[in-house]
């Protein structure tokens, strides 16, 4: 199946939970909506000034997010050309996100991460972060929520994976906290270093086995 559409290089593929939509996101600043039944283009989605690195379906399949240069997560739906929210906060670009619409308890949170290692926990119900994550000093590459939402794991270019509570990161911090470290320390949860391997791909199972992958660095 070859789709054409895009003016610009082609940075992440995603397919609905069905299999009968695909998602594209490009260099050319745009998503693209395709069918697979059809194998057209239905929709165009624009409003973005910069390349979008990645987009991925939420677990119901109807919503979807993007991250972009312009250092913003977007939630957008599949019926409306225009986001229904738009995550400002990052201080570089945003790389990757994670989904847990349907999966949490609530249903209402999204994390994402950036260049910097910073993580965001956002509420989605009016677009505000909930809890920024500190704890890598590089790229974050990749982001999993575990089955039933409680669990966030990150991979990371600096060669580790970090286990965070969720359940912590979404409840209201206190200013103190924040200041102190307290806050941040309780919700990781641990630190599992690689031989020298970035992590570039983090995926939960259904039993809550978490699978990593990475590329092994010549000098390991």
């Amino acid at each position: 199946m070859l789709l054409q559409g895009h003016s610009g290089p082609v940075h992440s593929v995603t397919s609905s939970p069905l299999g009968d939509f695909m998602l594209s996101s490009s260099a050319d600043t745009t998503v693209r909506l395709w069918s697979t039944k059809l194998n057209a283009n239905l929709v165009c989605y624009k409003g973005l000034n910069y390349p979008v690195w990645v987009v991925q379906f939420s677990p119901v399949g109807h919503y979807f997010a993007s991250a972009s240069q312009d250092r913003t997560a977007r939630i957008w739906s599949m019926d409306r050309i225009q986001p229904l929210r738009i995550m400002a906060g990052h201080l570089s670009d945003v790389d990757e996100y994670g989904l847990i619409l349907g999966d949490a308890p609530d249903g209402r949170y999204m994390a994402s991460g950036d260049e910097d290692g910073t993580i965001m926990m956002w509420d989605l119900s009016n677009g505000r972060c909930v809890s920024p994550l500190l704890g890598h000093n590089s790229c974050v590459w990749s982001l999993a929520f575990s089955c039933e939402g409680s669990l966030l794991a990150s991979g990371s270019a600096d060669s580790t994976v970090k286990l965070w509570d969720v359940t912590a990161s979404t409840k209201g911090t206190k200013t103190d906290d924040i200041q102190s470290g307290n806050a941040n320390r309780l919700r990781l949860l641990k630190t599992l270093p690689t031989k020298s391997t970035p992590v570039h791909a983090l995926r939960f199972s259904q039993r809550n086995l978490l699978f990593a992958a990475g590329v092994l660095s010549k000098g390991a």
